[in-house]
């Protein structure tokens, strides 16, 4: 039987089974019917209520009236009332809904029929069912949607959302919307806001609204059905058949007033159906929605909005916006307050106040790319699910269990072969056992430690939460004392640099100046070798054009190469990362200028206009300004101010200097590589020229000199 009523109509049916079966009646009736009815959440069971009936109050006058029988019968035998019910149902499903039964079907036939266990019950209750009817087969139903070429395409809203979820903080904006569809012309908001700032769910938020009758009585009966475009122009091959299509959804909505359309990413609408020869969505929605014969609810991001709908003006004059803005911290966190119970629910963990603010402190600070709430609620369900994955209290359930099956099976052993002693042991065991998992379970509900936050952001991120800063740090300093040589100073302001970013967990913006060949760039390796990071190096004799910008944040719109990758595109995906600017002072301004802010707001937009942030990057920049051709190099820092703005130097957290190389240094070097052997060491040394050069040539004429020798 239940394969000619449909998921919804097989569900209601089951469940009167359910119910008569609790209650050990001897046949499933009209009664039962109705109790499935009312335990349900559609948008009938929400109009019963209006008119008192409840499914507490029916039951009980159910059980006043027939009481529960001691004994239950297994078969589920229907009256003949029901049965007449559900034939009359299914004969209205055919004729007007293509075979679909709902709880109205169910309903309306068992008023239809007049009589029953569950009308009397109804009477008694001094519901008022003539009234009742009269609503129901006044109110357009399911059954008279799939004759409109608009229900084949689009999604009804009211029937899609879940009664149960809510929408937190944006009574504001549903406002707004509400008072733009009451209008007389031009009733079409259009919410505008970033992607995931909530502007689908506030839509939604509304049909619920509709359904719990808490809006004007105007928009009482409204429907929002959701109207996706791609599967508007889905199907047209031939030219003429997407308008042909679009007039005949407008004409349905024009015929039936309390049809409000919602088309999501409404920016996509301006170029569908344009194809060669045809008109787009767009042109042919703008008469009726200027004279307001249709009512839309628009959804776009701040960017396509300006991007298609604003360069329209027609278009834009016809909408009016609902600007939807981020929620601040507090906000955020008292939407998650409100929906912790429904997670907590459905992955069973428990779910503490702390455990939010951490979610929305934790989220807020290192996952810059998405927008709140969204990516607090992502990251919420993602710790859960993150939880749930790694308790191992279901496998020890499983581990007990079979231990206590293999002691039963022993212990029958025991039994057979007369061993009663080592069988009454056995039974000892397993009650330990038992009382072990009974424990176990009991005990099952999980929580959030702030441990498995970190994680999770830390997979999200790409940003290690866990490292352990002050053994780094001592690693740093041991590797950088034993392969950078005679620059202890600098390297002592260098680590100190690095202890303080650990502690303020703030971008870290250092100048290394010196000669050549003294360690500069040498020491960025030692440190990104040591952490194990993402190393970016720029060479600025790359970057002298003013184009060179473009290698780094990418083309702008129009011209050539905007779909290119780009440098820091990179940081990205790796926000704790490296970047090392060698010789800075050949750059051209424009990219200094770029790099100005960089390190002022820690922030900056690509071409694309997306946000890169540099809030936990490592920025070291090598520079030789202090070389001068004249009067050699300068130990005056004041002297930087010459190759860059006050400005500029005024943005680094340091600026250490890299000393020269004295002869004696080098000497000692070259002479403990070469084991103190009898070569002309000052001829080596006019070889390696250190003065120009520094080490980056005493270890090839180091190894050629060793080569000699041992030949």
């Amino acid at each position: 039987m239940f394969n000619n009523f449909g998921f919804n109509g097989s569900k209601i049916l089951k469940n009167a089974e359910i119910e008569r079966n609790m209650l050990h009646h001897p046949y499933v009736g009209s009664e039962h019917l109705v109790l499935a009815i009312l335990k349900s959440d559609s948008s009938l069971c929400l109009k019963l209520k209006e008119y008192g009936l409840n499914y507490e109050l029916f039951r009980k006058e159910l059980i006043n009236i027939v009481g529960i029988p001691k004994k239950n019968i297994d078969a589920n035998l229907y009256t003949p009332l029901l049965k007449r019910v559900l034939a009359s149902a299914l004969s209205d499903a055919k004729e007007n809904n293509k075979g679909i039964v709902s709880d109205i079907h169910l309903f309306l036939a068992l008023l239809d029929e007049g009589e029953g266990i569950a009308i009397r019950i109804m009477l008694g209750m001094g519901i008022n069912l003539d009234s009742l009817y009269d609503e129901l087969k006044i109110k357009p139903q399911i059954n008279a949607k799939q004759k409109l070429e608009l229900y084949n395409v689009g999604t009804v809203l009211n029937l899609k959302v879940d009664m149960k979820e809510k929408v937190i903080g944006r009574d504001k904006e549903i406002d707004n919307v509400i008072e733009v569809l009451l209008r007389k012309k031009k009733s079409n908001p259009i919410l505008i806001g970033p992607a995931g700032v909530g502007k689908t769910a506030i839509v939604e938020e509304l049909a619920r609204r509709i359904n719990r009758r808490e809006v004007p009585p105007m928009l009482d009966d409204a429907e929002i059905v959701e109207l996706p475009m791609g599967d508007l122009v889905s199907g047209t091959k031939y030219r003429g058949e997407f308008e042909e299509r679009l007039t005949k959804i407008i004409r349905e909505v024009i015929q039936n007033k309390n049809i409000i359309l919602f088309i999501d990413e409404v920016h996509a609408m301006v170029n569908a159906g344009g194809a060669e020869g045809a008109i787009n969505a767009s042109d042919i929605l703008k008469p009726y929605l200027a004279r307001g014969e249709i009512r839309v609810i628009g959804a776009t991001t701040t960017q396509e909005y300006e991007k298609y709908i604003h360069k329209d003006k027609a278009l834009d004059r016809r909408f009016e916006r609902v600007l939807i803005n981020e929620p601040n911290l507090d906000e955020t966190k008292n939407i998650l307050m409100g929906l912790k119970d429904e997670y907590a629910k459905h992955h069973g963990i428990d779910i503490t106040d702390e455990n939010i603010c951490d979610i929305v402190n934790l989220g807020n600070k290192y996952l810059f790319s998405k927008k709140n709430p969204d990516k607090t609620l992502d990251l919420l369900d993602s710790i859960c699910a993150h939880v749930k994955r790694k308790s191992i209290t279901k496998k020890e359930v499983i581990n007990i269990e079979k231990e206590v099956d293999s002691l039963i099976k022993e212990k029958e052993r025991y039994v057979k072969d007369n061993l009663f002693d080592k069988a009454l042991d056995l039974c000892l065991k397993i009650k330990e056992k038992e009382e072990e998992l009974k424990a176990l379970k009991n005990n099952s509900k999980t929580v959030i430690s702030r441990e498995d936050i970190l994680k999770v952001i830390e997979d999200k991120s790409n940003i290690p939460m866990f490292l352990k800063k002050e053994e780094l740090v001592d690693k740093i300093k041991e590797s950088l004392d034993k392969k950078i040589f005679y620059q202890e100073e600098a390297l002592k302001k260098l680590v100190s640099n690095l202890k303080l970013y650990f502690k303020m967990e703030n971008n870290l913006k250092i100048l290394l100046v010196g000669p050549s060949g003294v360690g500069k760039t040498s020491s960025v390796k030692v440190i990104s070798e040591e952490l194990k990071t993402n190393l970016i190096r720029l060479d600025m004799s790359e970057y002298n054009l003013e184009t060179s910008v473009n290698k780094l944040i990418g083309v702008s719109q129009g011209y050539v190469g905007y779909d290119d990758d780009f440098i820091f595109n990179k940081v990205k995906y790796n926000p704790y990362s490296i970047i090392l600017v060698d010789e800075i002072e050949k750059a051209h301004p424009a990219v200094l200028n770029l790099f100005l802010q960089i390190m002022d707001e820690g922030v900056i937009h690509d071409a694309h206009g997306e946000l890169i942030d540099f809030s936990h990057t490592m920025i070291f920049m090598t520079s030789n300004a202090y070389k001068n051709k004249k009067v050699g190099f300068l130990d005056n820092k004041n002297k930087l101010n010459e190759a860059f703005s006050e400005e500029f130097l005024g943005r680094f957290d340091e600026i250490i200097d890299f000393k020269n190389l004295e002869r004696d240094e080098v000497l000692g070097y070259v002479k403990e590589k070469l084991n103190n052997r009898e070569v002309d060491y000052e001829k080596i040394l006019e070889e390696i020229n250190y003065e120009a050069y520094g080490f980056r040539y005493v270890n090839k004429v180091i190894n050629r000199y060793n080569l000699k020798i041992n030949n």
